[in-house]
């Protein structure tokens, strides 16, 4: 590896979390990394804001400009991926105390997230809370607890029947259903007439369970996707506590982002932020940042599709289907109250269930040590939830859709997002208008107005690895990310060790004498690395290994 300035390795362009966590590796392995970004703050689209930053944000990407053909190649992209933004002209007082996320985000106690948080050392740099309640809203019925763990199916007052098809599903779904005789035929079946057909639930199970648990955003989504999500939330559950969720403090994935950042700078990465680079040309990479007085060079190249510089991949087109997802950020004066849990003495309405018990005082809970917010006894009234998701299936507001639901996620002072008294409601809907939705929300948590809103229409891939197909090694795109609440967090863990291996792999086949340990021992620290586990992503870290085990279903 060169030793001048300016030559490096590896330039990653975007600090998103994908292309953080693969920075992150790259610098513990022993490449030599760059990391630039064209915004002056770190995680791209899934950056943690203050309020006037986000202001600024939305402000940056909705006001027309005098000369389009001055706009930068990134603020075209994002004027593109984000549109028809509006929002509340007054930005409020003490507008430095919110750390507002663009991507909204739970992350499952067990995956590929909290892997990588834990054996980069990145989950000492932050704090996690466990999310509170999910609950799903009827027009009948107002807004109901879900159940978290299996001991709410019992104390439920579903009939005997209805409990045991409900516990044969929870079975299934949780072990591994790929080629089992009831999803043979049936991979692509919608999912809602595939718990009907197949396990005869009832519609009201069929709800909570497709839109609450699975996360599925429409009647049309196809059984497979549903349940490798809902596997994802039943073996999460019991890792920290009740439930199988943690909530990041100041922003969520913006704040790991930066941790990850922080991890790649300790090992020799570095930094450049509100760089726009003005060219870049060659066989080995040379790249010009503008007011940046030396050009920086590398092998190989990872970047955001929206930050890749055109000169290096003039035939890069963006034509992949799209979707559109409408998105609110909404700031009120009250969470919302859920309904009081009940005890196992006193049973439950149909729709409603008790989050399982805490972790006990003591007991180890691995290395993230989420705060627990569960109650020792039940309340006798609606509580306010500081943090919770809110789920709206089809049908269940007036004015909203008949076939997509729409998610509503609540973070307040204890998640260090906002200040005491306040709370943000980020809310997804993936057709035109939010506006049936929001005031939902309003009413229940029984205000006029929000303090600060902004709304705005997101553009997706349809297939998140649509993008993947336009890489041309040594130059790598981040795949678009899925805009599912609980799945965006994995994903980017999983396309950044897809990444960094295959870095490794081009890497290798440059300077194979660099990452091959030599018959006397001696190598570089990536050579020792390599040699000794192959393909791991993360060297071990001294202490003991955290504990990987959630609830037996």
């Amino acid at each position: 590896m060169a030793d001048l300035e300016g030559s490096f390795d590896v330039i990653i362009f975007g600090t998103g979390l994908v292309e953080s966590i693969a920075a992150a590796a790259l610098s513990k392995a022993g490449v030599k990394v760059a990391h630039v970004d064209n915004n002056p703050y770190y995680g791209g689209d899934e950056a943690s804001l203050t309020l006037d930053e986000l202001a600024r944000w939305a402000d940056s990407r909705s006001a027309p400009s005098e000369d389009p053909e001055k706009l930068s190649g990134y603020l075209a992209a994002q004027r593109a991926k984000f549109t028809s933004i509006s929002r509340s002209p007054v930005v409020p007082d003490h507008s430095r105390h919110y750390s507002i996320s663009l991507a909204p985000s739970l992350i499952p106690s067990v995956g590929p997230l909290i892997s990588s948080l834990t054996a980069s050392g990145v989950s000492r740099y932050g704090g996690y809370r466990l999310l509170e309640r999910v609950g799903i809203y009827a027009k009948d019925s107002g807004l109901q607890n879900v159940p978290g763990s299996k001991e709410d199916v019992f104390k439920s007052s579903l009939s005997l029947i209805e409990k045991r098809r409900l516990m044969r599903f929870l079975v299934f779904a949780s072990g591994e259903f790929e080629g089992s005789s009831e999803l043979e035929g049936h991979e692509q079946t919608a999912f809602p007439e595939f718990l009907k057909s197949k396990f005869s639930l009832t519609p009201m199970m069929v709800d909570a369970i497709v839109y609450a648990l699975a996360f599925c955003s429409s009647t049309t989504d196809v059984t497979l996707d549903a349940l490798a999500r809902l596997r994802s939330y039943l073996r999460s559950a019991g890792r920290y506590g009740a439930s199988p969720f943690l909530v990041g403090h100041y922003g969520g994935l913006g704040e790991i982002t930066q941790g990850f950042c922080r991890v790649s700078a300790v090992n020799g990465g570095v930094y450049i932020l509100d760089r726009k680079p003005e060219a870049a040309s060659g066989d080995k990479f040379v790249v010009h940042l503008h007011d940046f007085p030396d050009p920086l060079t590398a092998d190989v190249v990872i970047a955001a599709q929206d930050q890749l510089p055109v000169s290096l991949y003039p035939s890069l087109t963006q034509d992949t289907p799209l979707s559109a997802i409408a998105r609110c950020i909404a700031v009120i004066d009250k969470p919302i109250p859920f309904p009081p849990l009940l005890s196992s003495e006193e049973g439950l309405s149909e729709g409603g269930a008790e989050s399982a018990p805490a972790t006990s005082e003591g007991e180890d809970t691995g290395k993230l040590n989420p705060e627990s917010t569960a109650q020792s006894e039940a309340p006798a009234e609606a509580t306010p939830i500081d943090t919770s998701v809110v789920i709206f299936p089809p049908n269940s507001v007036n004015g909203g859709s008949s076939t997509k639901a729409a998610q509503a996620f609540t973070t307040g002072a204890g998640t260090l997002s906002a200040p005491q008294g306040k709370c943000e409601h980020p809310l997804s809907y993936p057709e035109a208008s939010v506006d049936p939705y929001l005031n939902t929300i309003l009413s229940l948590a029984n205000v006029s107005e929000p303090v600060f809103k902004l709304i705005y229409v997101q553009h997706v891939p349809l297939s998140p690895s649509s993008t993947s197909g336009i890489d041309r090694p040594p130059i790598f795109i981040s795949p678009a990310l899925p805009p599912h609440l609980a799945e965006i967090a994995d994903s980017a863990s999983s396309a950044a060790e897809s990444l960094f291996l295959r870095v490794i792999d081009i890497l290798k086949t440059k300077s194979p004498q660099t990452w091959t340990a030599e018959s006397t021992g001696e190598a570089s620290a990536a050579g020792d690395i390599f040699s000794e586990l192959k393909v791991p992503m993360w060297p071990p870290l001294e202490g003991p290994r955290e504990d990987e085990g959630g609830e037996d279903w």
